[in-house]
């Protein structure tokens, strides 16, 4: 079945269920929690039946339906002595709290609700890993960033560690599902931190700007507080939009000594413009996620002329501080895609692959015969951590 539903940017050539593309990609996101106990396949599909292909709110409805239910589920097996089987209930209630945020404006009630019981699930899962994984708050400017930070074990040896870094849509809690305990279990301690714009952090008056160095540089800060972190050993790692920042790191900050970006966006208005030719932001979903990246960008649609010289502003900022050389990355670099990304994004890949002047480079577009070629690998979360994980021991002997 092809996908004719409308779509904020082309993320996969597939069709899991939805005809609704974004509606579609969301549930592959959300399916591919299963790896790392973050949903289940039935009941995810049994959600799915339930939902009217590209409403938003039958899909709010009923994921948050099904989220209180395991949630409940959690706490019974809790109270019964069942740690392993509470941690899991409460990571696949993470998710389910989290799915109706996918398509939600922030202005509706539900918003910050539904971040709530997400966040606390994730925090009563989070208690009962082995070691368990830390919350923790960075400080930046005068204000902390919230986020996690998981090891290995209960030492103070020093480890290779990864910062995981979003994208545009993501709280810090996703970037667990992103990697689980993959890094853990290969020997890398890993760190993650919702940046200005992400998670909450637009209420806070933080939101997406051209010059996300310097936050990575606060975050870098951190990490190399911790003794557990071998300075000597320390990659960036950002997925979706976070691809695009990472660079941005990576070219500020030399203590940063291994760059993973999927995809690479060394020039995001290059990028992000490409993908919007022949999009419908009339659609009612398309509108809402649309909706949601502008408060994250800390602006507003209308026609006043505040509103709109704030507009100028950002994208005046993006275009003219939104790019880095790949010619200037000095540390290793993986790039990764998937094929069924739009064109654009591979074309990126593939040029910044070939200017990248580290001999330890190495580009990997996964293909549909591989089970990776969405956006980020968002149904087989696997496969890239695979090579990932292979291409940093490489690089960290």
């Amino acid at each position: 079945m092809n996908k004719n539903g409308a779509s904020l940017a082309q993320r996969s050539r597939e069709t899991l269920y939805f005809d609704h593309q974004d509606m579609d990609y969301y549930l592959s996101w959300i399916m591919g929690r299963q790896i790392y106990d973050g949903s289940a396949a039935e009941e995810c599909l049994g959600v799915a039946s339930r939902i009217a292909n590209g409403d938003a709110q039958s899909w709010q409805k009923e994921w948050s339906r099904l989220a209180e239910r395991v949630e409940a589920q959690a706490r019974t097996a809790f109270n019964y002595g069942d740690r392993q089987g509470a941690r899991r209930a409460y990571l696949r209630a993470c998710t389910y709290y989290r799915a109706p945020l996918f398509i939600m404006e922030p202005r509706d009630a539900g918003f910050r609700a539904n971040w709530q019981k997400m966040h606390s699930c994730f925090q009563q899962a989070a208690a009962l890993f082995d070691p368990p994984i830390e919350s923790i708050q960075v400080p930046f400017q005068d204000v902390l960033l919230p986020g996690y930070f998981w090891k290995v074990d209960n030492s103070d040896r020093k480890r290779p560690t990864v910062i995981v870094i979003g994208g545009i849509e993501t709280f810090a809690e996703d970037c667990y599902f992103i990697t689980g305990h993959t890094g853990t279990q290969r020997g890398y301690n890993l760190i993650t931190v919702d940046l200005p714009g992400q998670g909450l952090n637009p209420d806070k008056g933080l939101f997406f700007g051209a010059r996300m160095e310097i936050p990575i540089k606060a975050v870098v800060n951190y990490a190399l507080s911790r003794p557990e972190v071998d300075a000597d050993r320390l990659a960036l790692f950002g997925f979706s939009w976070g691809g695009h920042i990472v660079f941005k790191g990576a070219y500020h900050d030399r203590r940063i000594k291994a760059l993973i970006a999927n995809p690479p966006m060394p020039h995001v208005f290059r990028a992000a413009l490409a993908q919007q030719k022949g999009h419908n932001r009339s659609d009612p979903i398309t509108k809402i996620v649309f909706q949601q990246i502008v408060w994250r960008m800390g602006l507003k649609i209308s026609f006043n002329p505040r509103d709109i010289a704030r507009r100028v502003a950002k994208a005046y900022d993006y275009l003219v501080y939104g790019r880095v050389d790949p010619r200037k990355i000095l540390c290793p670099t993986l790039c990764l895609a998937g094929e069924g990304e739009a064109p654009i994004t591979l074309q990126i890949a593939r040029e910044c692959q070939a200017q990248l002047p580290h001999p330890m480079k190495k580009l990997v577009i996964f293909s549909r015969e591989d089970g990776g070629e969405a956006h980020c690998q968002i149904n087989n979360l696997a496969l890239p951590n695979r090579v990932i994980f292979d291409w940093l021991d490489q690089v960290f002997p």
